[in-house]
């Protein structure tokens, strides 16, 4: 028999319980007309009766599962066995003994009521079916193998072939919202294939019962075999379609199980949400911690997947690296309130290692029907989404039509950049940085920007990740290094004393030719190193601690100093401080802007300042934007401060003349 599909925490509808209604209704009336139809045969033979009846009993109890797509069904050796005692015994002893053991077996599994009804009517019916051919074409139990006995049998088992699989193809279809005729093309030649041929081994066990009873017990051998077989091929299935790491499902298994749950949602009407998780910068992870330490964060971030939506998520699967998909279908689909429900999931730190990582990530989604109605392009959709969320600096975006521009915009400008870098179309903004005990600026922070000819002023984040991975880093660098040195070269002619800080990408810290390049640079600029501060954002940690500790060691050699932009954002804050030569921290404006309103803020930069002061480091504070939060600073012994409060990064031009105010003001 082939039993219900494995999705036990879906709830069984209404339709699916008529059905069983139904079905027990027609199997009794089956049953009573099978016992006159075949009639009962057992003779003097209790070895035969109790040989099946074992197999019988056997078979049932220990059920093949048989992988189907994207879900598993069970099937059983028993019917082989149920035919054969049909055959030889006639039709009420062979619905007694098959339907009272499928009963059986589905209350010690605790099967729903509904199911159980359901499989015990599908034995009957079945039977039903078989007995009703052997009444029209032979003459009695027992059916044998003489003159046309064979086709006669096959004739039977094909019958009770026919309405098993009809009896469970309906009961899946009602359970699941698959199409009728969806579900019997995409399963029509396994089903063929498993359960047929499973029937067609009744008229061995006919053949060996005739023969003799000794002969049925050999039967186990072959029985066994096909047991294992199964249970090898289920193993087989599940790692294809499951990710070896967590267990979830992998992209193979989303995308099959996302086509049939938007089958189902569209005789429903239901909506259906896919949201897809990126860990920021999860590369990190794996490369300071080490890769087992990242597999432990993706295990953890899974389980909690799990337990937050439980029974309300469709599926939950690991489309990539760092990637993982839900899907919630129904009432429960909405956008909003399940990238809020992650956001949630994410937000208390994670303990790996014996260290507790705060992890960050971005979120794309994409609804059914309104932004595609099959499964690979709702979750491009929901992936152009998330590279929007992600470009946005946004926790989550929702997929729009424009966004599809967006993304073939990106294409574009990555073969733009190129051209952009050698043209000149990119330009540096400085933001300046005081000194808080005595409000004299100190330096300024030197922020890139692409004068697009059509797009208009670009913001770093829309081409600096597009620069990276296209291998364009280094002129990028180039480009900026060179017009902020040269920018400073010409403050201190004009007496402002200024050091420039430039940020560095993870990929140029490992680049062993850059201390070479910026000591030209100085060079040709007259400059000495101290005017120069490389930062590091925090939350973008190097690959190679050991490699970029090499690069900052030379660049320390010409006298420039290291800072740590973002303090308190990433991943490894201590193992940087540890392994790297740092001289100054920059604490997130995420803290600092919120001192005024945030007793847990404040603790975190006063904390901030003290490890600092500890450690022999400059402490910066970014995000100062208003006069209550620098005197707050200065109370608390910060060195330098930095945000809209004292001056928004602005060209040279602009920025020369908001320093030169920050001059005057400070001899005032």
């Amino acid at each position: 028999m082939t039993g219900a599909p494995e999705r036990a925490h879906d709830p069984i509808p209404l339709s699916f319980r008529r059905y069983a209604a139904v079905l027990g209704v027609l199997a009794t009336v089956a049953a009573v007309a099978s016992a006159f139809a075949w009639p009962a045969q057992l003779g003097d033979q209790p070895a035969k009766v109790w040989a099946l009846a074992a197999f019988i009993v056997i078979g049932e109890l220990l059920p093949i599962r048989i992988p189907r797509g994207t879900h598993t069904e069970e099937i059983t050796v028993s019917n082989a066995f149920a035919v054969a005692f049909l055959l030889i015994f006639g039709a009420a002893p062979a619905m007694a003994v098959y339907g009272g053991v499928c009963l059986a077996a589905d209350l010690l599994r605790r099967t729903a009521p509904a199911k159980t009804l359901v499989n015990a009517s599908q034995s009957i019916l079945s039977l039903a079916a078989a007995a009703a051919v052997l009444a029209l074409l032979a003459e009695g139990p027992p059916a044998t193998l003489g003159g046309t006995g064979p086709l006669v049998i096959l004739a039977a088992a094909c019958a009770f072939f026919v309405i098993d699989e009809l009896v469970a193809t309906t009961a899946f279809v009602l359970l699941t919202g698959v199409g009728f005729t969806t579900y019997l093309r995409r399963e029509s030649a396994s089903l063929t294939w498993t359960s047929g041929f499973l029937v067609t081994l009744a008229p061995l066990v006919v053949a060996a019962a005739e023969k003799s009873g000794w002969l049925v017990p050999l039967l186990f051998g072959p029985t066994l075999a096909i047991y294992l077989g199964g249970r090898h091929a289920i193993r087989s299935a599940h790692r294809a379609l499951h990710d070896e790491l967590t267990g979830l499902p992998n992209r193979g298994m989303l995308h099959d199980r996302l086509e049939e749950s938007l089958d189902s949602a569209a005789l429903h009407d239901d909506p259906v949400v896919v949201l897809l998780v990126d860990i920021d910068d999860f590369r990190a992870v794996n490369d300071t911690l080490g890769h087992e330490h990242g597999d432990t964060l993706l295990v953890q971030l899974a389980r909690r997947l799990e337990t937050s939506f439980g029974d309300d998520a469709e599926l939950i699967a690991r489309v990539g690296g760092d990637e993982l998909a839900v899907v919630v279908s129904g009432g429960e689909a909405d956008p909003d309130a399940i990238a809020k429900r992650t956001a949630e999931v994410l937000a208390p730190p994670f303990s790996v290692g014996g260290l507790s990582l705060e992890v960050r990530a971005s979120l794309g989604a994409a609804l059914f029907p309104e932004h595609a109605d099959r499964a690979r392009e709702l979750v491009r959709r929901a992936d152009i989404a998330l590279h929007r969320a992600k470009a946005d600096g946004t926790l989550y975006n929702v997929y729009r039509s424009e966004y599809d521009s967006f993304s073939v915009d990106r294409l574009l400008l990555a073969g733009q950049l190129r051209r952009a870098i050698a043209g000149g179309e990119l330009v540096v903004h400085y933001q300046p940085k005081l000194a808080l005990a005595d409000g004299r600026p100190r330096g300024v922070e030197a922020l890139v920007r692409w004068e697009h000819p059509e797009l208009g002023l670009l913001a770093p984040q829309a081409f600096v990740p597009l620069a990276e991975h296209t291998g364009l880093i280094t002129e990028l660098t180039d480009v900026v290094l060179g017009q902020t040195l040269t920018q400073c070269a010409a403050w201190r002619r004009a007496g402002l004393d200024l050091v420039v800080a430039v940020n560095l990408s993870p990929r140029s810290l490992l680049d062993a030719d850059l201390p070479r390049r910026i000591e030209a640079v100085l060079a040709a600029n007259d400059l000495p190193g101290d005017a120069l501060q490389v930062e590091i954002t925090e939350s973008r940690v190097v690959s190679d601690l050991d490699g970029a500790g090499r690069v900052l060691d030379q660049l320390h050699a010409l006298g420039a100093s290291c800072a740590i932009d973002d303090f308190g954002t990433g991943y490894s804050s201590l193992t940087q401080l540890q392994r790297l030569r740092v001289d100054e921290i920059k604490i997130d404006r995420s803290f600092v802007a919120e001192m005024d309103r945030s007793a847990d803020s404040e603790a975190i930069v006063r904390s901030t300042i003290e490890l600092g002061r500890s450690l022999g480091l400059a402490v910066t504070a970014e995000g100062v934007e208003s006069e209550a939060i620098w005197s707050r600073l200065v109370e608390l012994g910060c060195d330098y401060a930095q945000g809209f409060h004292i001056g928004h990064p602005l060209p040279a031009a602009a920025c020369s003349r908001v320093l030169d105010n920050l001059v005057r003001r400070a001899h005032a």
